[in-house]
Order: structure tokens, then sequence, then C-alpha cells
């Protein structure tokens, strides 16, 4: 009896070990998919909740553009219209110019022509500048003059190169007290304002560069100074070793060119 009593006890105690630990299997499988869940549940939450706060943020932010970026614009606009303004008012001046030029031309500047006494009074008083070459034809300085100012009424267009016979207009030799030939009496306006007699001024020799007439007519304000080496304000100094015309000077400023 002991023996089988003690066979019913052990199968009881046996039995109610597997019992307890399928109960502890279950519970802890239970468990871990209640953490799983929670997991799951709160992972779901948070990307749910992150597209609304992102939204929150972004409608919440206000767009601001900094001072310095608003200045710098403004001055850019105020730059690009005063630019437009300038480049719209040189325009204008440069037709304006070249309106001129073309009616100078049609007045006979850009060219060196010989007139009769008859024409002189019309000729002086219809342009502005006129550079009125007195001269005889037999006489080798008149000439040279001749030669200078072939050159220097083609890129003078604002002015109007004439010469006439000293011979053939004894009234106006008499009234512009002509007495020395050649003589280049400058007009502005119709009024005799200077004068360059002989080669006086020109280095009392044959040979004298065009710049140097080129400068005492400009200097007489019967031209105007296209280049600085132009202006008679500029002080040149003779290359040495060399007599050529193109490189005969240096230009030295004495006072700024206008």
């Amino acid at each position: 009896i002991n023996a089988e009593y003690m066979g019913i006890i052990q199968l009881s105690m046996d039995g109610g070990q597997k019992e307890s630990s399928t109960l502890t299997s279950i519970a802890t499988e239970l468990t871990c998919q209640k953490v799983l869940e929670d997991k799951m549940s709160a992972s779901s939450k948070e990307t749910s909740a992150a597209p609304a706060a992102e939204s929150v943020v972004a409608s919440s932010a206000p767009v601001l553009i900094p001072s310095d970026d608003e200045d710098e614009l403004d001055l850019d606009m105020e730059n690009d219209v005063e630019f437009r303004k300038y480049k719209e008012k040189r325009l204008e001046e440069l037709k304006a110019e070249k309106a001129k030029v073309m009616e100078d031309k049609a007045k006979g500047h850009g060219e060196y022509r010989e007139i009769d006494e008859t024409d002189f009074l019309s000729v002086v008083t219809k342009s502005e500048r006129v550079i009125c070459h007195f001269y005889h034809r037999d006489f080798e300085r008149c000439k040279i003059v001749d030669e200078h100012l072939k050159r220097i009424c083609l890129t003078h267009v604002e002015a109007r190169f004439i010469k006439i016979n000293a011979e053939k207009a004894p009234f106006f030799v008499g009234k512009l007290l002509i007495k020395v030939l050649p003589t280049i009496v400058i007009f502005i306006d119709g009024v005799a304002v200077d004068r360059v007699v002989g080669f006086d001024e020109l280095g009392q020799k044959d040979d004298f560069p065009t710049l140097k007439l080129t400068r005492r007519l400009v200097r007489s304000m019967g031209l105007k100074a296209l280049k600085k080496n132009e202006d008679p304000e500029f002080h040149l100094v003779k290359k040495k070793g060399n007599e050529s015309e193109e490189d005969e000077v240096q230009i030295f400023s004495l006072r700024g060119y206008r």
C-alpha cells in the first residue's frame, strides 16, 4: 500500500509541476504580448503627432527678411532707376550730338574750302565757329598752313575751315587789318575773337607739328580739345632722338584735364 500510495503522490507532484510550468509559460507570453502592444501603440501616437507638431511650428513661425537685405534691395532698385535715367539722358545727348554733326556737315564742316569775298559774311555768320585763313597763292608758308588745316578739319567738325585769297578780298583785308600772310582769323558767332599771324607762335619754323597749331586754335576757343594733348593746359615735352610728329610729345598734367 505504501508503495502504491507513494506512486500516486509522485504522479500528483509531477502533474502539478507540469501544470505550474505551463501556467508560467502562458503568463510570460501574455506579458510579452502586452508589452509589444503598448510599444506599438505609443509609436503610432508619436508618428501621428509629429506632422501636427511640424504643421503648428511651420504655421506659427513668421517669415522675416533681415533689415540689411531690405536695405540692399532698396539700394539696388534705386541704383537701377538712377542708371536707367543716366542711360536715357546719355542717349538723348548722343542723339543731339549726332544731329549737330549732321547739321554742321550740311554747312560745310569737316572740309577745308576756299570762298569768295561775296560769300564771306554769310559763311562766317552761319556757323558758331569759323577758322579763316587769309593767304597768298605764291607764299610758301601759306601752303604749309593749308596742309595743316586740311588735317585738322577732318576731326574738328565743330568748326568750319575756310580760306580766302587776300588779293581778291581787299575790303575784308582792310576791315580786319590783315598785314601779314599767312594770317588765321578765328570767328565765334560771327565775331573775330583772335588771330594767328605768321609762324611767330608756331616756333618760327616751317616744320612745326599740326598739334601745335591745333592747341593754338583751342586756346582761342576756335576749337574744342578732343584729346588731352590738344588742351593748352597740358605741358608738352619733346622726346629726345625722335623728331616725328607722332612721337614728339609726352604729356604732363598741370591743372587737370577739363
